[in-house]
């Protein structure tokens, strides 16, 4: 596993001496990238991860098109379909219950180390990508949760400057890490700016 130290860039997190850093994993799955946090460090900002997913280790969060990342059979329309106008969007909330590196092929999982007011940032931009009812809750679209995690409805639009790659990488950007959104359009070019030294 990669483990990197946050690059600053824009907003300036740079931690005071003695001050502690917090982890954060960008897992690659093909075509779609992910963030993984602990749990117990998620909840404290999101809170209904709280009295969700009861054992999880771990949380990963993605966010992608409606149709396209609900589907279990993606076709060439969809995708198109998403790339040629704005279209709703959904994240997807997966819990691991053993380390998240198990899950993954060498080098399509990399840990990052945020200062914390940085990790506050990014699961910050996370909360505020839910959308929310009349009643403030966040919005799910299956029925129940299970070992494939659950969909909740966005607030954001997904287009062909606006994939998942660039929603990972705006959160990463939110929490000073230095990447280019606008050059994460695949999961490949963001995991090569993550490494670079």
């Amino acid at each position: 596993m990669f483990v990197l130290f946050c690059r600053q860039i824009g907003t300036d997190y740079t931690p005071l001496p003695g001050s502690s850093f917090e982890k954060i994993l960008i897992g690659k799955h093909t075509w779609h990238t992910g963030i993984i946090l602990k749990k117990g460090l998620s909840t404290e900002h999101i809170d209904f991860f709280q009295e969700s997913y009861p054992g999880a280790e771990f949380i990963e969060v993605g966010w992608g098109d409606f149709d396209f990342f609900r589907s279990e059979k993606a076709t060439v329309g969809m995708a198109v379909k998403a790339m040629l106008w704005p279209t709703r969007s959904v994240l997807h909330v997966l819990p691991y219950y053993r380390d998240p590196s198990d899950y993954f092929p060498e080098g399509d999982i990399i840990e990052i180390e945020l200062p914390q007011q940085g990790f506050k940032e990014l699961v910050s931009y996370i909360n505020t990508s839910f959308a929310r009812d009349e009643y403030g809750k966040i919005i799910p679209l299956d029925s129940e949760i299970n070992v494939r995690g659950q969909f909740y409805l966005s607030i954001e639009k997904y287009h062909l400057f606006k994939t998942c790659n660039v929603w990972t990488a705006k959160a990463l950007k939110s929490g000073g890490y230095s990447v280019v959104p606008f050059y994460a359009l695949s999961s490949g070019n963001l995991m090569k700016q993550i490494r670079r030294p």
